[in-house]
């Protein structure tokens, strides 16, 4: 437990939430001792954190800005990517069968852990000890979140010209390199099962939105050919 306070950056008073936070329902099937309702609880809290800090920022800013904002910092994937920058899915408690498959390392399940870790700092030291918890692991998604959806237009484009044209905008994966801790992924963005352009990134993400924007550029090359 110590070892995991030493990575959240945050010393828990009542370390049975700590324990309950890392607690699988394939490792102990009550629900007031896995971390199921805190992943609930959690969802809530990170979600008014990141509302309060985006309206913070950008006063100015209207409704769908904020509301595309934050769904680019409390999505699946920066959620896991901060689990993974932390060290501490491996300390995940699971069942047998679930430890042999590496369920830690799955995106949804270390999402549910950030969510959960969320909630055990709220109820153990309060709305300010899980608010600084939560904008300082997720403070560069934070600083690029209006950057991030400028360049998802381009996903958001790809999928509105495959719709106009009966068609349909597809993303799968090419390949995934580099260590487990900062993998780089490339996908391939297919309109119709043919393939329009190819992008990289260090999420999915940022690959699908890279691949949209290739795609995107060939489209407008072959409008100008026409």
């Amino acid at each position: 437990m110590t070892e995991i306070e030493d990575k959240l950056g945050y010393a828990f008073r009542k370390v049975a939430l700590l324990e309950r936070a890392f607690t699988h329902g394939s490792a102990d099937p009550d629900p007031e001792k896995n971390y199921q309702s805190l992943e609930f609880l959690g969802d809530s809290i990170l979600s008014f954190v990141i509302s309060k800090r985006l309206f913070s920022l950008y006063p100015s800013a209207k409704e769908g800005a904020l509301t595309k904002m934050r769904s680019c910092i409390v999505s699946e994937q920066p959620l896991a990517e901060a689990v993974a920058a932390l060290g501490i899915a491996q300390y995940l408690k699971m069942g047998e069968g679930e430890r042999k498959s590496r369920l830690w390392e799955h995106e949804s399940i270390r999402c549910d852990l950030y969510e959960s870790v969320v909630a055990a700092i709220y109820l153990d030291g309060g709305l300010k000890a899980a608010e600084n918890f939560i904008l300082r692991t997720l403070a560069d998604n934070i600083k690029n979140a209006r950057a991030e959806t400028k360049t998802a237009d381009a996903k958001s484009k790809l999928n509105e010209y495959a719709l106009k044209h009966g068609k349909k905008a597809e993303y799968k994966e090419v390949s995934k390199e580099g260590e487990p801790h900062a993998p780089v992924y490339r996908y391939a963005a297919y309109v119709d099962g043919e393939i329009l352009g190819e992008g990289s990134g260090r999420s999915k993400r940022d690959a699908q939105q890279e691949a949209a924007a290739a795609a995107l550029s060939k489209i407008s090359s072959r409008r100008t050919k026409k």
